[in-house]
């Protein structure tokens, strides 16, 4: 008869092996949590911070196209004629460049017009978008006094958020493109004298 080998294991040895049976599963454990976290965090930058961010950006770059806008409009009431406002607005570029320098704002359409009301009833309105085109009533001195006379300069214009995320064939406005705003901007027009060489006033010149 032959005699079969076995192994004596010492309590120790036991011991180890349990130890090291408890250190594989707690590795393989930790590699797990860290991989389910790594997949929330994306959802949470792409769920929670993106469109945080965008909500954050987008005010703050609407607000300073108000105030350029504002403050051109500004520039514009203070030409000595009509005629002049409508002139610098077409051929001075620097709006456009200025909204354009704020970054994620993209001017389309510009439109300068002058807008007349009368200040007692029956409180009626015109508006006038070219120079020398307002009927004699409507003049400082005419029939339908007193009137306010205010210009007014709207832009369309489409402001990004900060970052626009691409989705095959989904258009989320103010997700994935721009979001579309008329910003417009008021101010009084300052000179309701006449011209002494011509007699007329510069309102309507």
């Amino acid at each position: 008869m032959g005699v079969s080998s076995f192994t004596c294991y010492s309590e120790a040895d036991s011991i180890k092996a349990r130890r090291r049976m408890i250190r594989t599963n707690i590795r393989s454990n930790k590699g797990q949590q860290i991989s389910e976290f790594a997949a929330a965090l994306v959802l949470l930058v792409f769920l929670f911070f993106i469109p945080l961010l965008d909500l954050g950006i987008m005010p703050v770059r609407f607000f300073l196209a108000q105030e350029i806008i504002a403050s051109y409009a500004r520039k514009l009431s203070l030409c000595e004629s009509l005629s002049q406002s409508f002139a610098l607005m077409d051929a001075d570029p620097s709006l456009e460049t200025r909204l354009i320098r704020l970054g994620g704002v993209q001017p389309k359409n510009i439109v300068l017009r002058l807008i007349i009301t009368q200040t007692r009833l029956p409180n009626e309105r015109i508006i006038v978008t070219e120079p020398k085109k307002i009927p004699r009533d409507w003049f400082p001195e005419g029939k339908k006094t007193p009137c306010e006379y205010i210009m007014e300069l709207s832009v369309d214009c489409q402001i990004a958020p900060a970052m626009l995320l691409r989705y095959g064939g989904v258009n989320i406005v103010g997700l994935t493109e721009a979001v579309p705003f008329r910003i417009a901007a008021t101010s009084p027009w300052e000179n309701l004298g006449r011209n002494p060489i011509t007699k007329g006033y510069f309102i309507n010149e």
